[in-house]
């Protein structure tokens, strides 16, 4: 850089970026106080800006890789102290600095589409990338500009700038907490309902099965039963004529098996090798008239049942029309009646876990109606100091009538979920208030919406009072300002130059601009072109010095043609 200014509290001090986007290469070493960085439109001073969204958590796509290259590296090293607050709530956040003071912020793209962020060399998630970013950087850019139009923004604002982020949290936590008690009653009056619905049916139909009630299996048990009854002749018949061939006929089973045995002992008694053989036809003989046993005691034991048979008979149709009736075999009709049972027992405990859950609604409720009395307390008094930070800033910046007023209403609603004084309002994560900033450039008008009466330039002023009121109350390192300037010019431009060098006395301030009034007052002075290198765009960023800041501011002066008063110019404003 062209000079160092005096030590601050610690900021950016080296960003290196490597194959992003239409960047090749660059090192580019930044000191504290005021940075500007100008380049002519299409240059890639979004491309640096964007770059360090990256390492700062954004959301990145492989198209940033640049055409060729594999992958693309950011790196950005922050020099902090640790006696700081900052570094306090890094260390509360889980990031520790190194044995320097320092912190090393990196994020890696490739291009098939896999991203990684690094803290100090160690592979971390994004999101603790994001997390320790906002502490180092706020950085507002041109969608931040725009949201100052929109009064669903200005709540936000006022909570930074009054320091009540803790306050904001605890609202949209305790909000959270609500939403999601109110989700759970829903959910469980819907299901006690449909059980009182489908209760009547339930009863019905669990009442037939357990009158019936049938046991496992039992069907085919039945079947077996009457296949039995109905077939109980032949089944007596053929078994007293299996037996008597075994045993009781002339010349039976048993009757032969005795010969054989008798023969077999004889050749046992001439060739003793034979005696296993003469157990094995002994065991026969012992199975055969054990076998023939049973079916005399079998067939004894049939008798002939028309009415057991009838009841049999009877059950079955009884059984198979349930299984009809539910689409489903017996297994499924036990299953069904036990499923019912459990359903049952659920609408029992559904009365414990409704009162469970009603109780923790009204916790809840209760809880987020003392956040929102809490954060209403606090805007209370923010907003006016604000108000009169705001007015005081722009009369500074060239608006000598300014007014700035913090207007903020509560929205009736019968329904709604905030009570005071026996009154119901709307409230939601940001809480019972709707706060919108209104503005009055002119003596004796009154303040109005600033989305309907500000212009460009005004918007841009308001912004940055608000951005410096913010990084002073969150004690962020480093502020950077993109489109700071749309809008203005002359006078009013200067106005914010100083403005942003007074901010640069206690945060490192880097600021895109396009106005000479502004880069005039940087203590540093980056330039980004773009140039033509092997038939390749590339966008170079280089650092000033002295001569080159004078021919640069000369350039915004004048435009392509610079001329000699216009460098005399410069080099008064950099005087």
């Amino acid at each position: 850089m062209a000079s160092e200014s005096k030590s601050l509290p610690g900021g950016l001090r080296r960003l290196r970026i490597d194959s992003f986007a239409l960047i090749e290469s660059v090192d580019i070493e930044l000191g504290s106080g005021l940075t500007v960085i100008t380049g002519e439109t299409g240059a890639g001073k979004s491309i640096l800006i964007g770059a360090l969204h990256s390492i700062l958590g954004a959301s990145v796509s492989t198209e940033l890789v640049r055409r060729g290259a594999d992958r693309c590296r950011v790196e950005g090293l922050f020099e902090i102290d640790p006696n700081s607050t900052t570094a306090g709530r890094l260390a509360e956040s889980g990031v520790e600095l190194d044995d320097e003071g320092h912190l090393l912020l990196c994020r890696e793209i490739r291009v098939e589409g896999r991203s990684r962020a690094f803290i100090n060399g160690e592979m971390v998630p994004v999101r603790r990338l994001r997390e320790a970013g906002r502490l180092l950087v706020d950085l507002h850019g041109q969608h931040e500009h725009q949201s100052l139009l929109n009064p669903d923004s200005h709540a936000r604002f006022l909570d930074e700038c009054g320091g009540l982020t803790k306050q904001a949290d605890a609202v949209s936590n305790a909000f959270d907490m609500l939403e999601q008690a109110r989700s759970t009653r829903t959910q469980l009056r819907a299901e006690s309902r449909r059980l009182a619905e489908e209760a009547e049916l339930r009863q019905f139909q669990f009442a037939e099965i357990e009158a019936l009630a049938p046991l496992a299996n039992e069907d085919e048990q039945l079947e077996a039963d009457i296949r039995r009854l109905e077939n109980q002749t032949t089944l007596v018949e053929t078994a007293g004529t299996l037996q008597a061939s075994l045993y009781t006929d002339e010349n039976s089973i048993i009757d032969r098996l005795g010969a054989a045995r008798r023969e077999l002992e004889a050749l046992s008694e001439i060739d003793e090798s034979l005696g296993p053989h003469l157990e094995s036809l002994n065991e026969l003989v012992y199975g055969v008239e054990d076998l023939a046993g049973q079916l005399r005691h079998y067939a004894d034991q049939l008798e002939a049942d028309p009415e057991r048979l009838e009841r049999s008979r009877e059950r079955l149709q009884e059984l198979r029309r349930v299984m009809r009736k539910y689409e489903t075999d017996l297994a499924g009709v036990l299953a069904r009646a036990e499923s019912m049972a459990a359903v049952t027992e659920r609408g029992q405990d559904l009365e414990r876990e409704m009162a469970t859950a009603e109780q923790h609604e009204a916790d809840a409720l209760a809880a987020f109606h003392t956040a929102c009395t809490d954060l209403s307390k606090g805007r209370k008094g923010a907003s006016a100091t604000l108000s009169q930070q705001v007015g005081d800033g722009l009369r500074t910046l060239g608006m000598e009538h300014a007014e700035f007023a913090i207007h903020m209403e509560r929205q009736e609603d019968p329904d709604g979920l905030y009570e005071q004084d026996g009154r119901r309002y709307t409230a939601d994560a940001s809480g019972v208030e709707q706060v919108e900033f209104h503005v009055s450039a002119n003596r004796g008008e009154a303040p109005l919406p600033l989305a309907r009466v500000a212009s460009g330039g005004e918007l841009s002023r308001v912004m940055l009072i608000l951005k410096e009121i913010i990084a002073e109350r969150d004690a962020v390192s480093t502020v950077v300002f993109d489109e700071i300037d749309t809008g203005i010019s002359g006078r009013v431009a200067a106005a914010v130059g100083r403005k942003l060098g007074a901010l640069a006395k206690t945060r490192q301030t880097l600021v895109i601009t396009h106005l000479p009034q502004i880069a005039s007052v940087g203590e540093h002075h980056l330039s980004v072109r773009k140039s033509d290198r092997d038939d390749r765009t590339v966008t170079e960023v280089t650092s000033l010095d002295a001569d080159a800041r004078a021919e640069e501011i000369a350039s915004l002066l004048a435009g392509d043609t610079v001329s000699e008063a216009a460098r005399l110019q410069a080099q008064e404003m950099l005087r």
